[in-house]
């Protein structure tokens, strides 16, 4: 019954999908999809699902970001952290009770030292991994229990097959995570990335290159963009050895975070290993804004990292002349970048979208987008205003009326899924 209504929603996403149309916002501000975009409290689809991937993409985000880890038997696959009780089914297995434990995890890049106490990663086979069943992290949703996790080479796939029914180009964003703790227990994570990346065709080794040592971008046979993101230096510096690919380097939240990009100099340091830099949303206004203005003195391209729920927050990184941003709320995100000025529809889009509403036919045929959307949550709150705006109608207030009403606080009844 299970892969009877897992198949018929992807069938339902898909359907959906085709029918969008290439979204406006590409070159005003792109969109990351964080651990698939719809996923967080935003949703109730489990974050690096399928169905998260799906749904963050067919609402148009630029790339799809995952998380990168490792298994015990070094097989790369997509997780947010190392601990799988946090999305997964994993304490409801009693054969794998007695892996339960407690652990110190030092990064040392910067990032919080933290005492976790859980099952991880690395004390798993990739075989017992995908044992696991998937579920939404902050509330339980009807999507709980169908997906398994996805290795990073099968995540890649599905990527390039969202692309084909698409009909547009998704770029990837992986980020190695915790890279300076998996090379601390013999689990590197840079070779096995590369080996997998340059094995869908995002680079490629010229023909001299026997020993496949640096993975050019020119050489790529797939027209995707991959750009690799980690928090660590030393991972980014490794990865700069080996690829010519767009590197990232995410700067953390924190004092060590600000004292690395509070002078044009200091960012000058990170422009010797990273092409951009991702700056963090949640410092003060006024030091993000002397950042990116730090970040162009140095040459170096601006992302940043994380816009939820706040439509004034896009608007600000558009005036600021950021490149890109992570969210976890793809749909939220191109329906507020879709009513700034500057991505407004033409005259004649603005006539036959305004004929549409007068016949009331504002979902464009859409139906089978907001039952599947229903059924991941998305639909409650913010879906029906999220298809206004994308209307060059509505606002930003509209938007936070909406992600904080009461009714996104219940989840939908598992009902939902005997219409499937």
């Amino acid at each position: 019954m299970v892969s009877v209504v897992t198949s018929v929603i992807f069938a339902l996403v898909v359907n959906a999908v085709v029918s969008r149309e290439l979204p406006a916002h590409r070159g005003l501000l792109e969109l990351a999809a964080h651990r698939g975009g719809m996923s967080g409290h935003n949703s109730f689809v489990p974050e690096h699902s399928k169905a998260a991937y799906a749904l963050g993409a067919s609402y148009g985000a630029t790339y799809i970001e995952p998380d990168v880890i490792s298994s015990k038997d070094h097989v790369l696959f997509v997780m947010h952290g190392n601990e799988l009780g946090r999305t997964s089914d994993i304490a409801e297995k009693p054969q794998f009770a007695e892996r339960k434990t407690t652990k110190v995890i030092d990064d040392a890049d910067g990032c919080t030292k933290q005492t976790i106490t859980g099952w991880f990663a690395e004390d798993f086979t990739m075989d017992e991994i995908k044992s696991l069943r998937l579920r939404a992290t902050d509330r339980a949703g009807p999507f709980d229990g169908i997906y398994s996790f996805l290795t990073f080479d099968e995540m890649l796939s599905y990527v390039a097959e969202l692309s084909d029914t698409l009909g547009w180009t998704l770029g990837v964003y992986p980020e190695t995570k915790l890279s300076n703790y998996f090379a601390s227990i013999n689990l590197p994570l840079e070779d096995k990335l590369m080996e997998v990346i340059s094995s869908h065709g995002y680079c490629g080794y010229d023909e001299d290159d026997e020993e496949r040592r640096y993975c050019l971008r020119a050489l790529a046979t797939t027209s995707g963009e991959c750009l690799l993101q980690s928090f660590s230096p030393e991972s980014l510096q490794l990865l700069d050895t080996m690829t010519d690919l767009t590197t990232i380097s995410l700067i953390n939240s924190k004092q060590t975070g600000i004292d690395k990009i509070d002078t044009v100099e200091k960012v000058e340091e990170i422009a010797t290993y990273a092409d951009i830099i991702s700056i963090p949303t949640s410092f003060d206004e006024d030091f993000f804004a002397a950042a990116v203005k730090n970040a162009r003195g140095a040459g170096m391209g601006v992302h940043a990292w994380v816009a939820d729920d706040d439509a004034s927050l896009y608007a600000r990184l558009v005036d600021l002349d950021v490149d890109a941003t992570f969210t976890n709320n793809v749909a939220f995100a191109e329906g507020v970048l879709q009513t700034l000025p500057s991505s407004d529809l033409s005259k004649e889009e603005e006539e036959r979208e305004k004929k549409e509403n007068e016949e009331g036919r504002i979902f464009d045929g859409n139906v089978p987008l907001l039952v599947a959307a229903l059924c991941c949550g998305v639909f409650v709150g913010g879906v029906g205003v999220a298809i206004k705006a994308r209307r060059g109608k509505g606002n930003g207030e509209e938007f936070r009326q909406l992600s904080e009403s009461p009714r996104n606080s219940e989840a939908p009844s598992t009902d939902v899924l005997r219409y499937f």
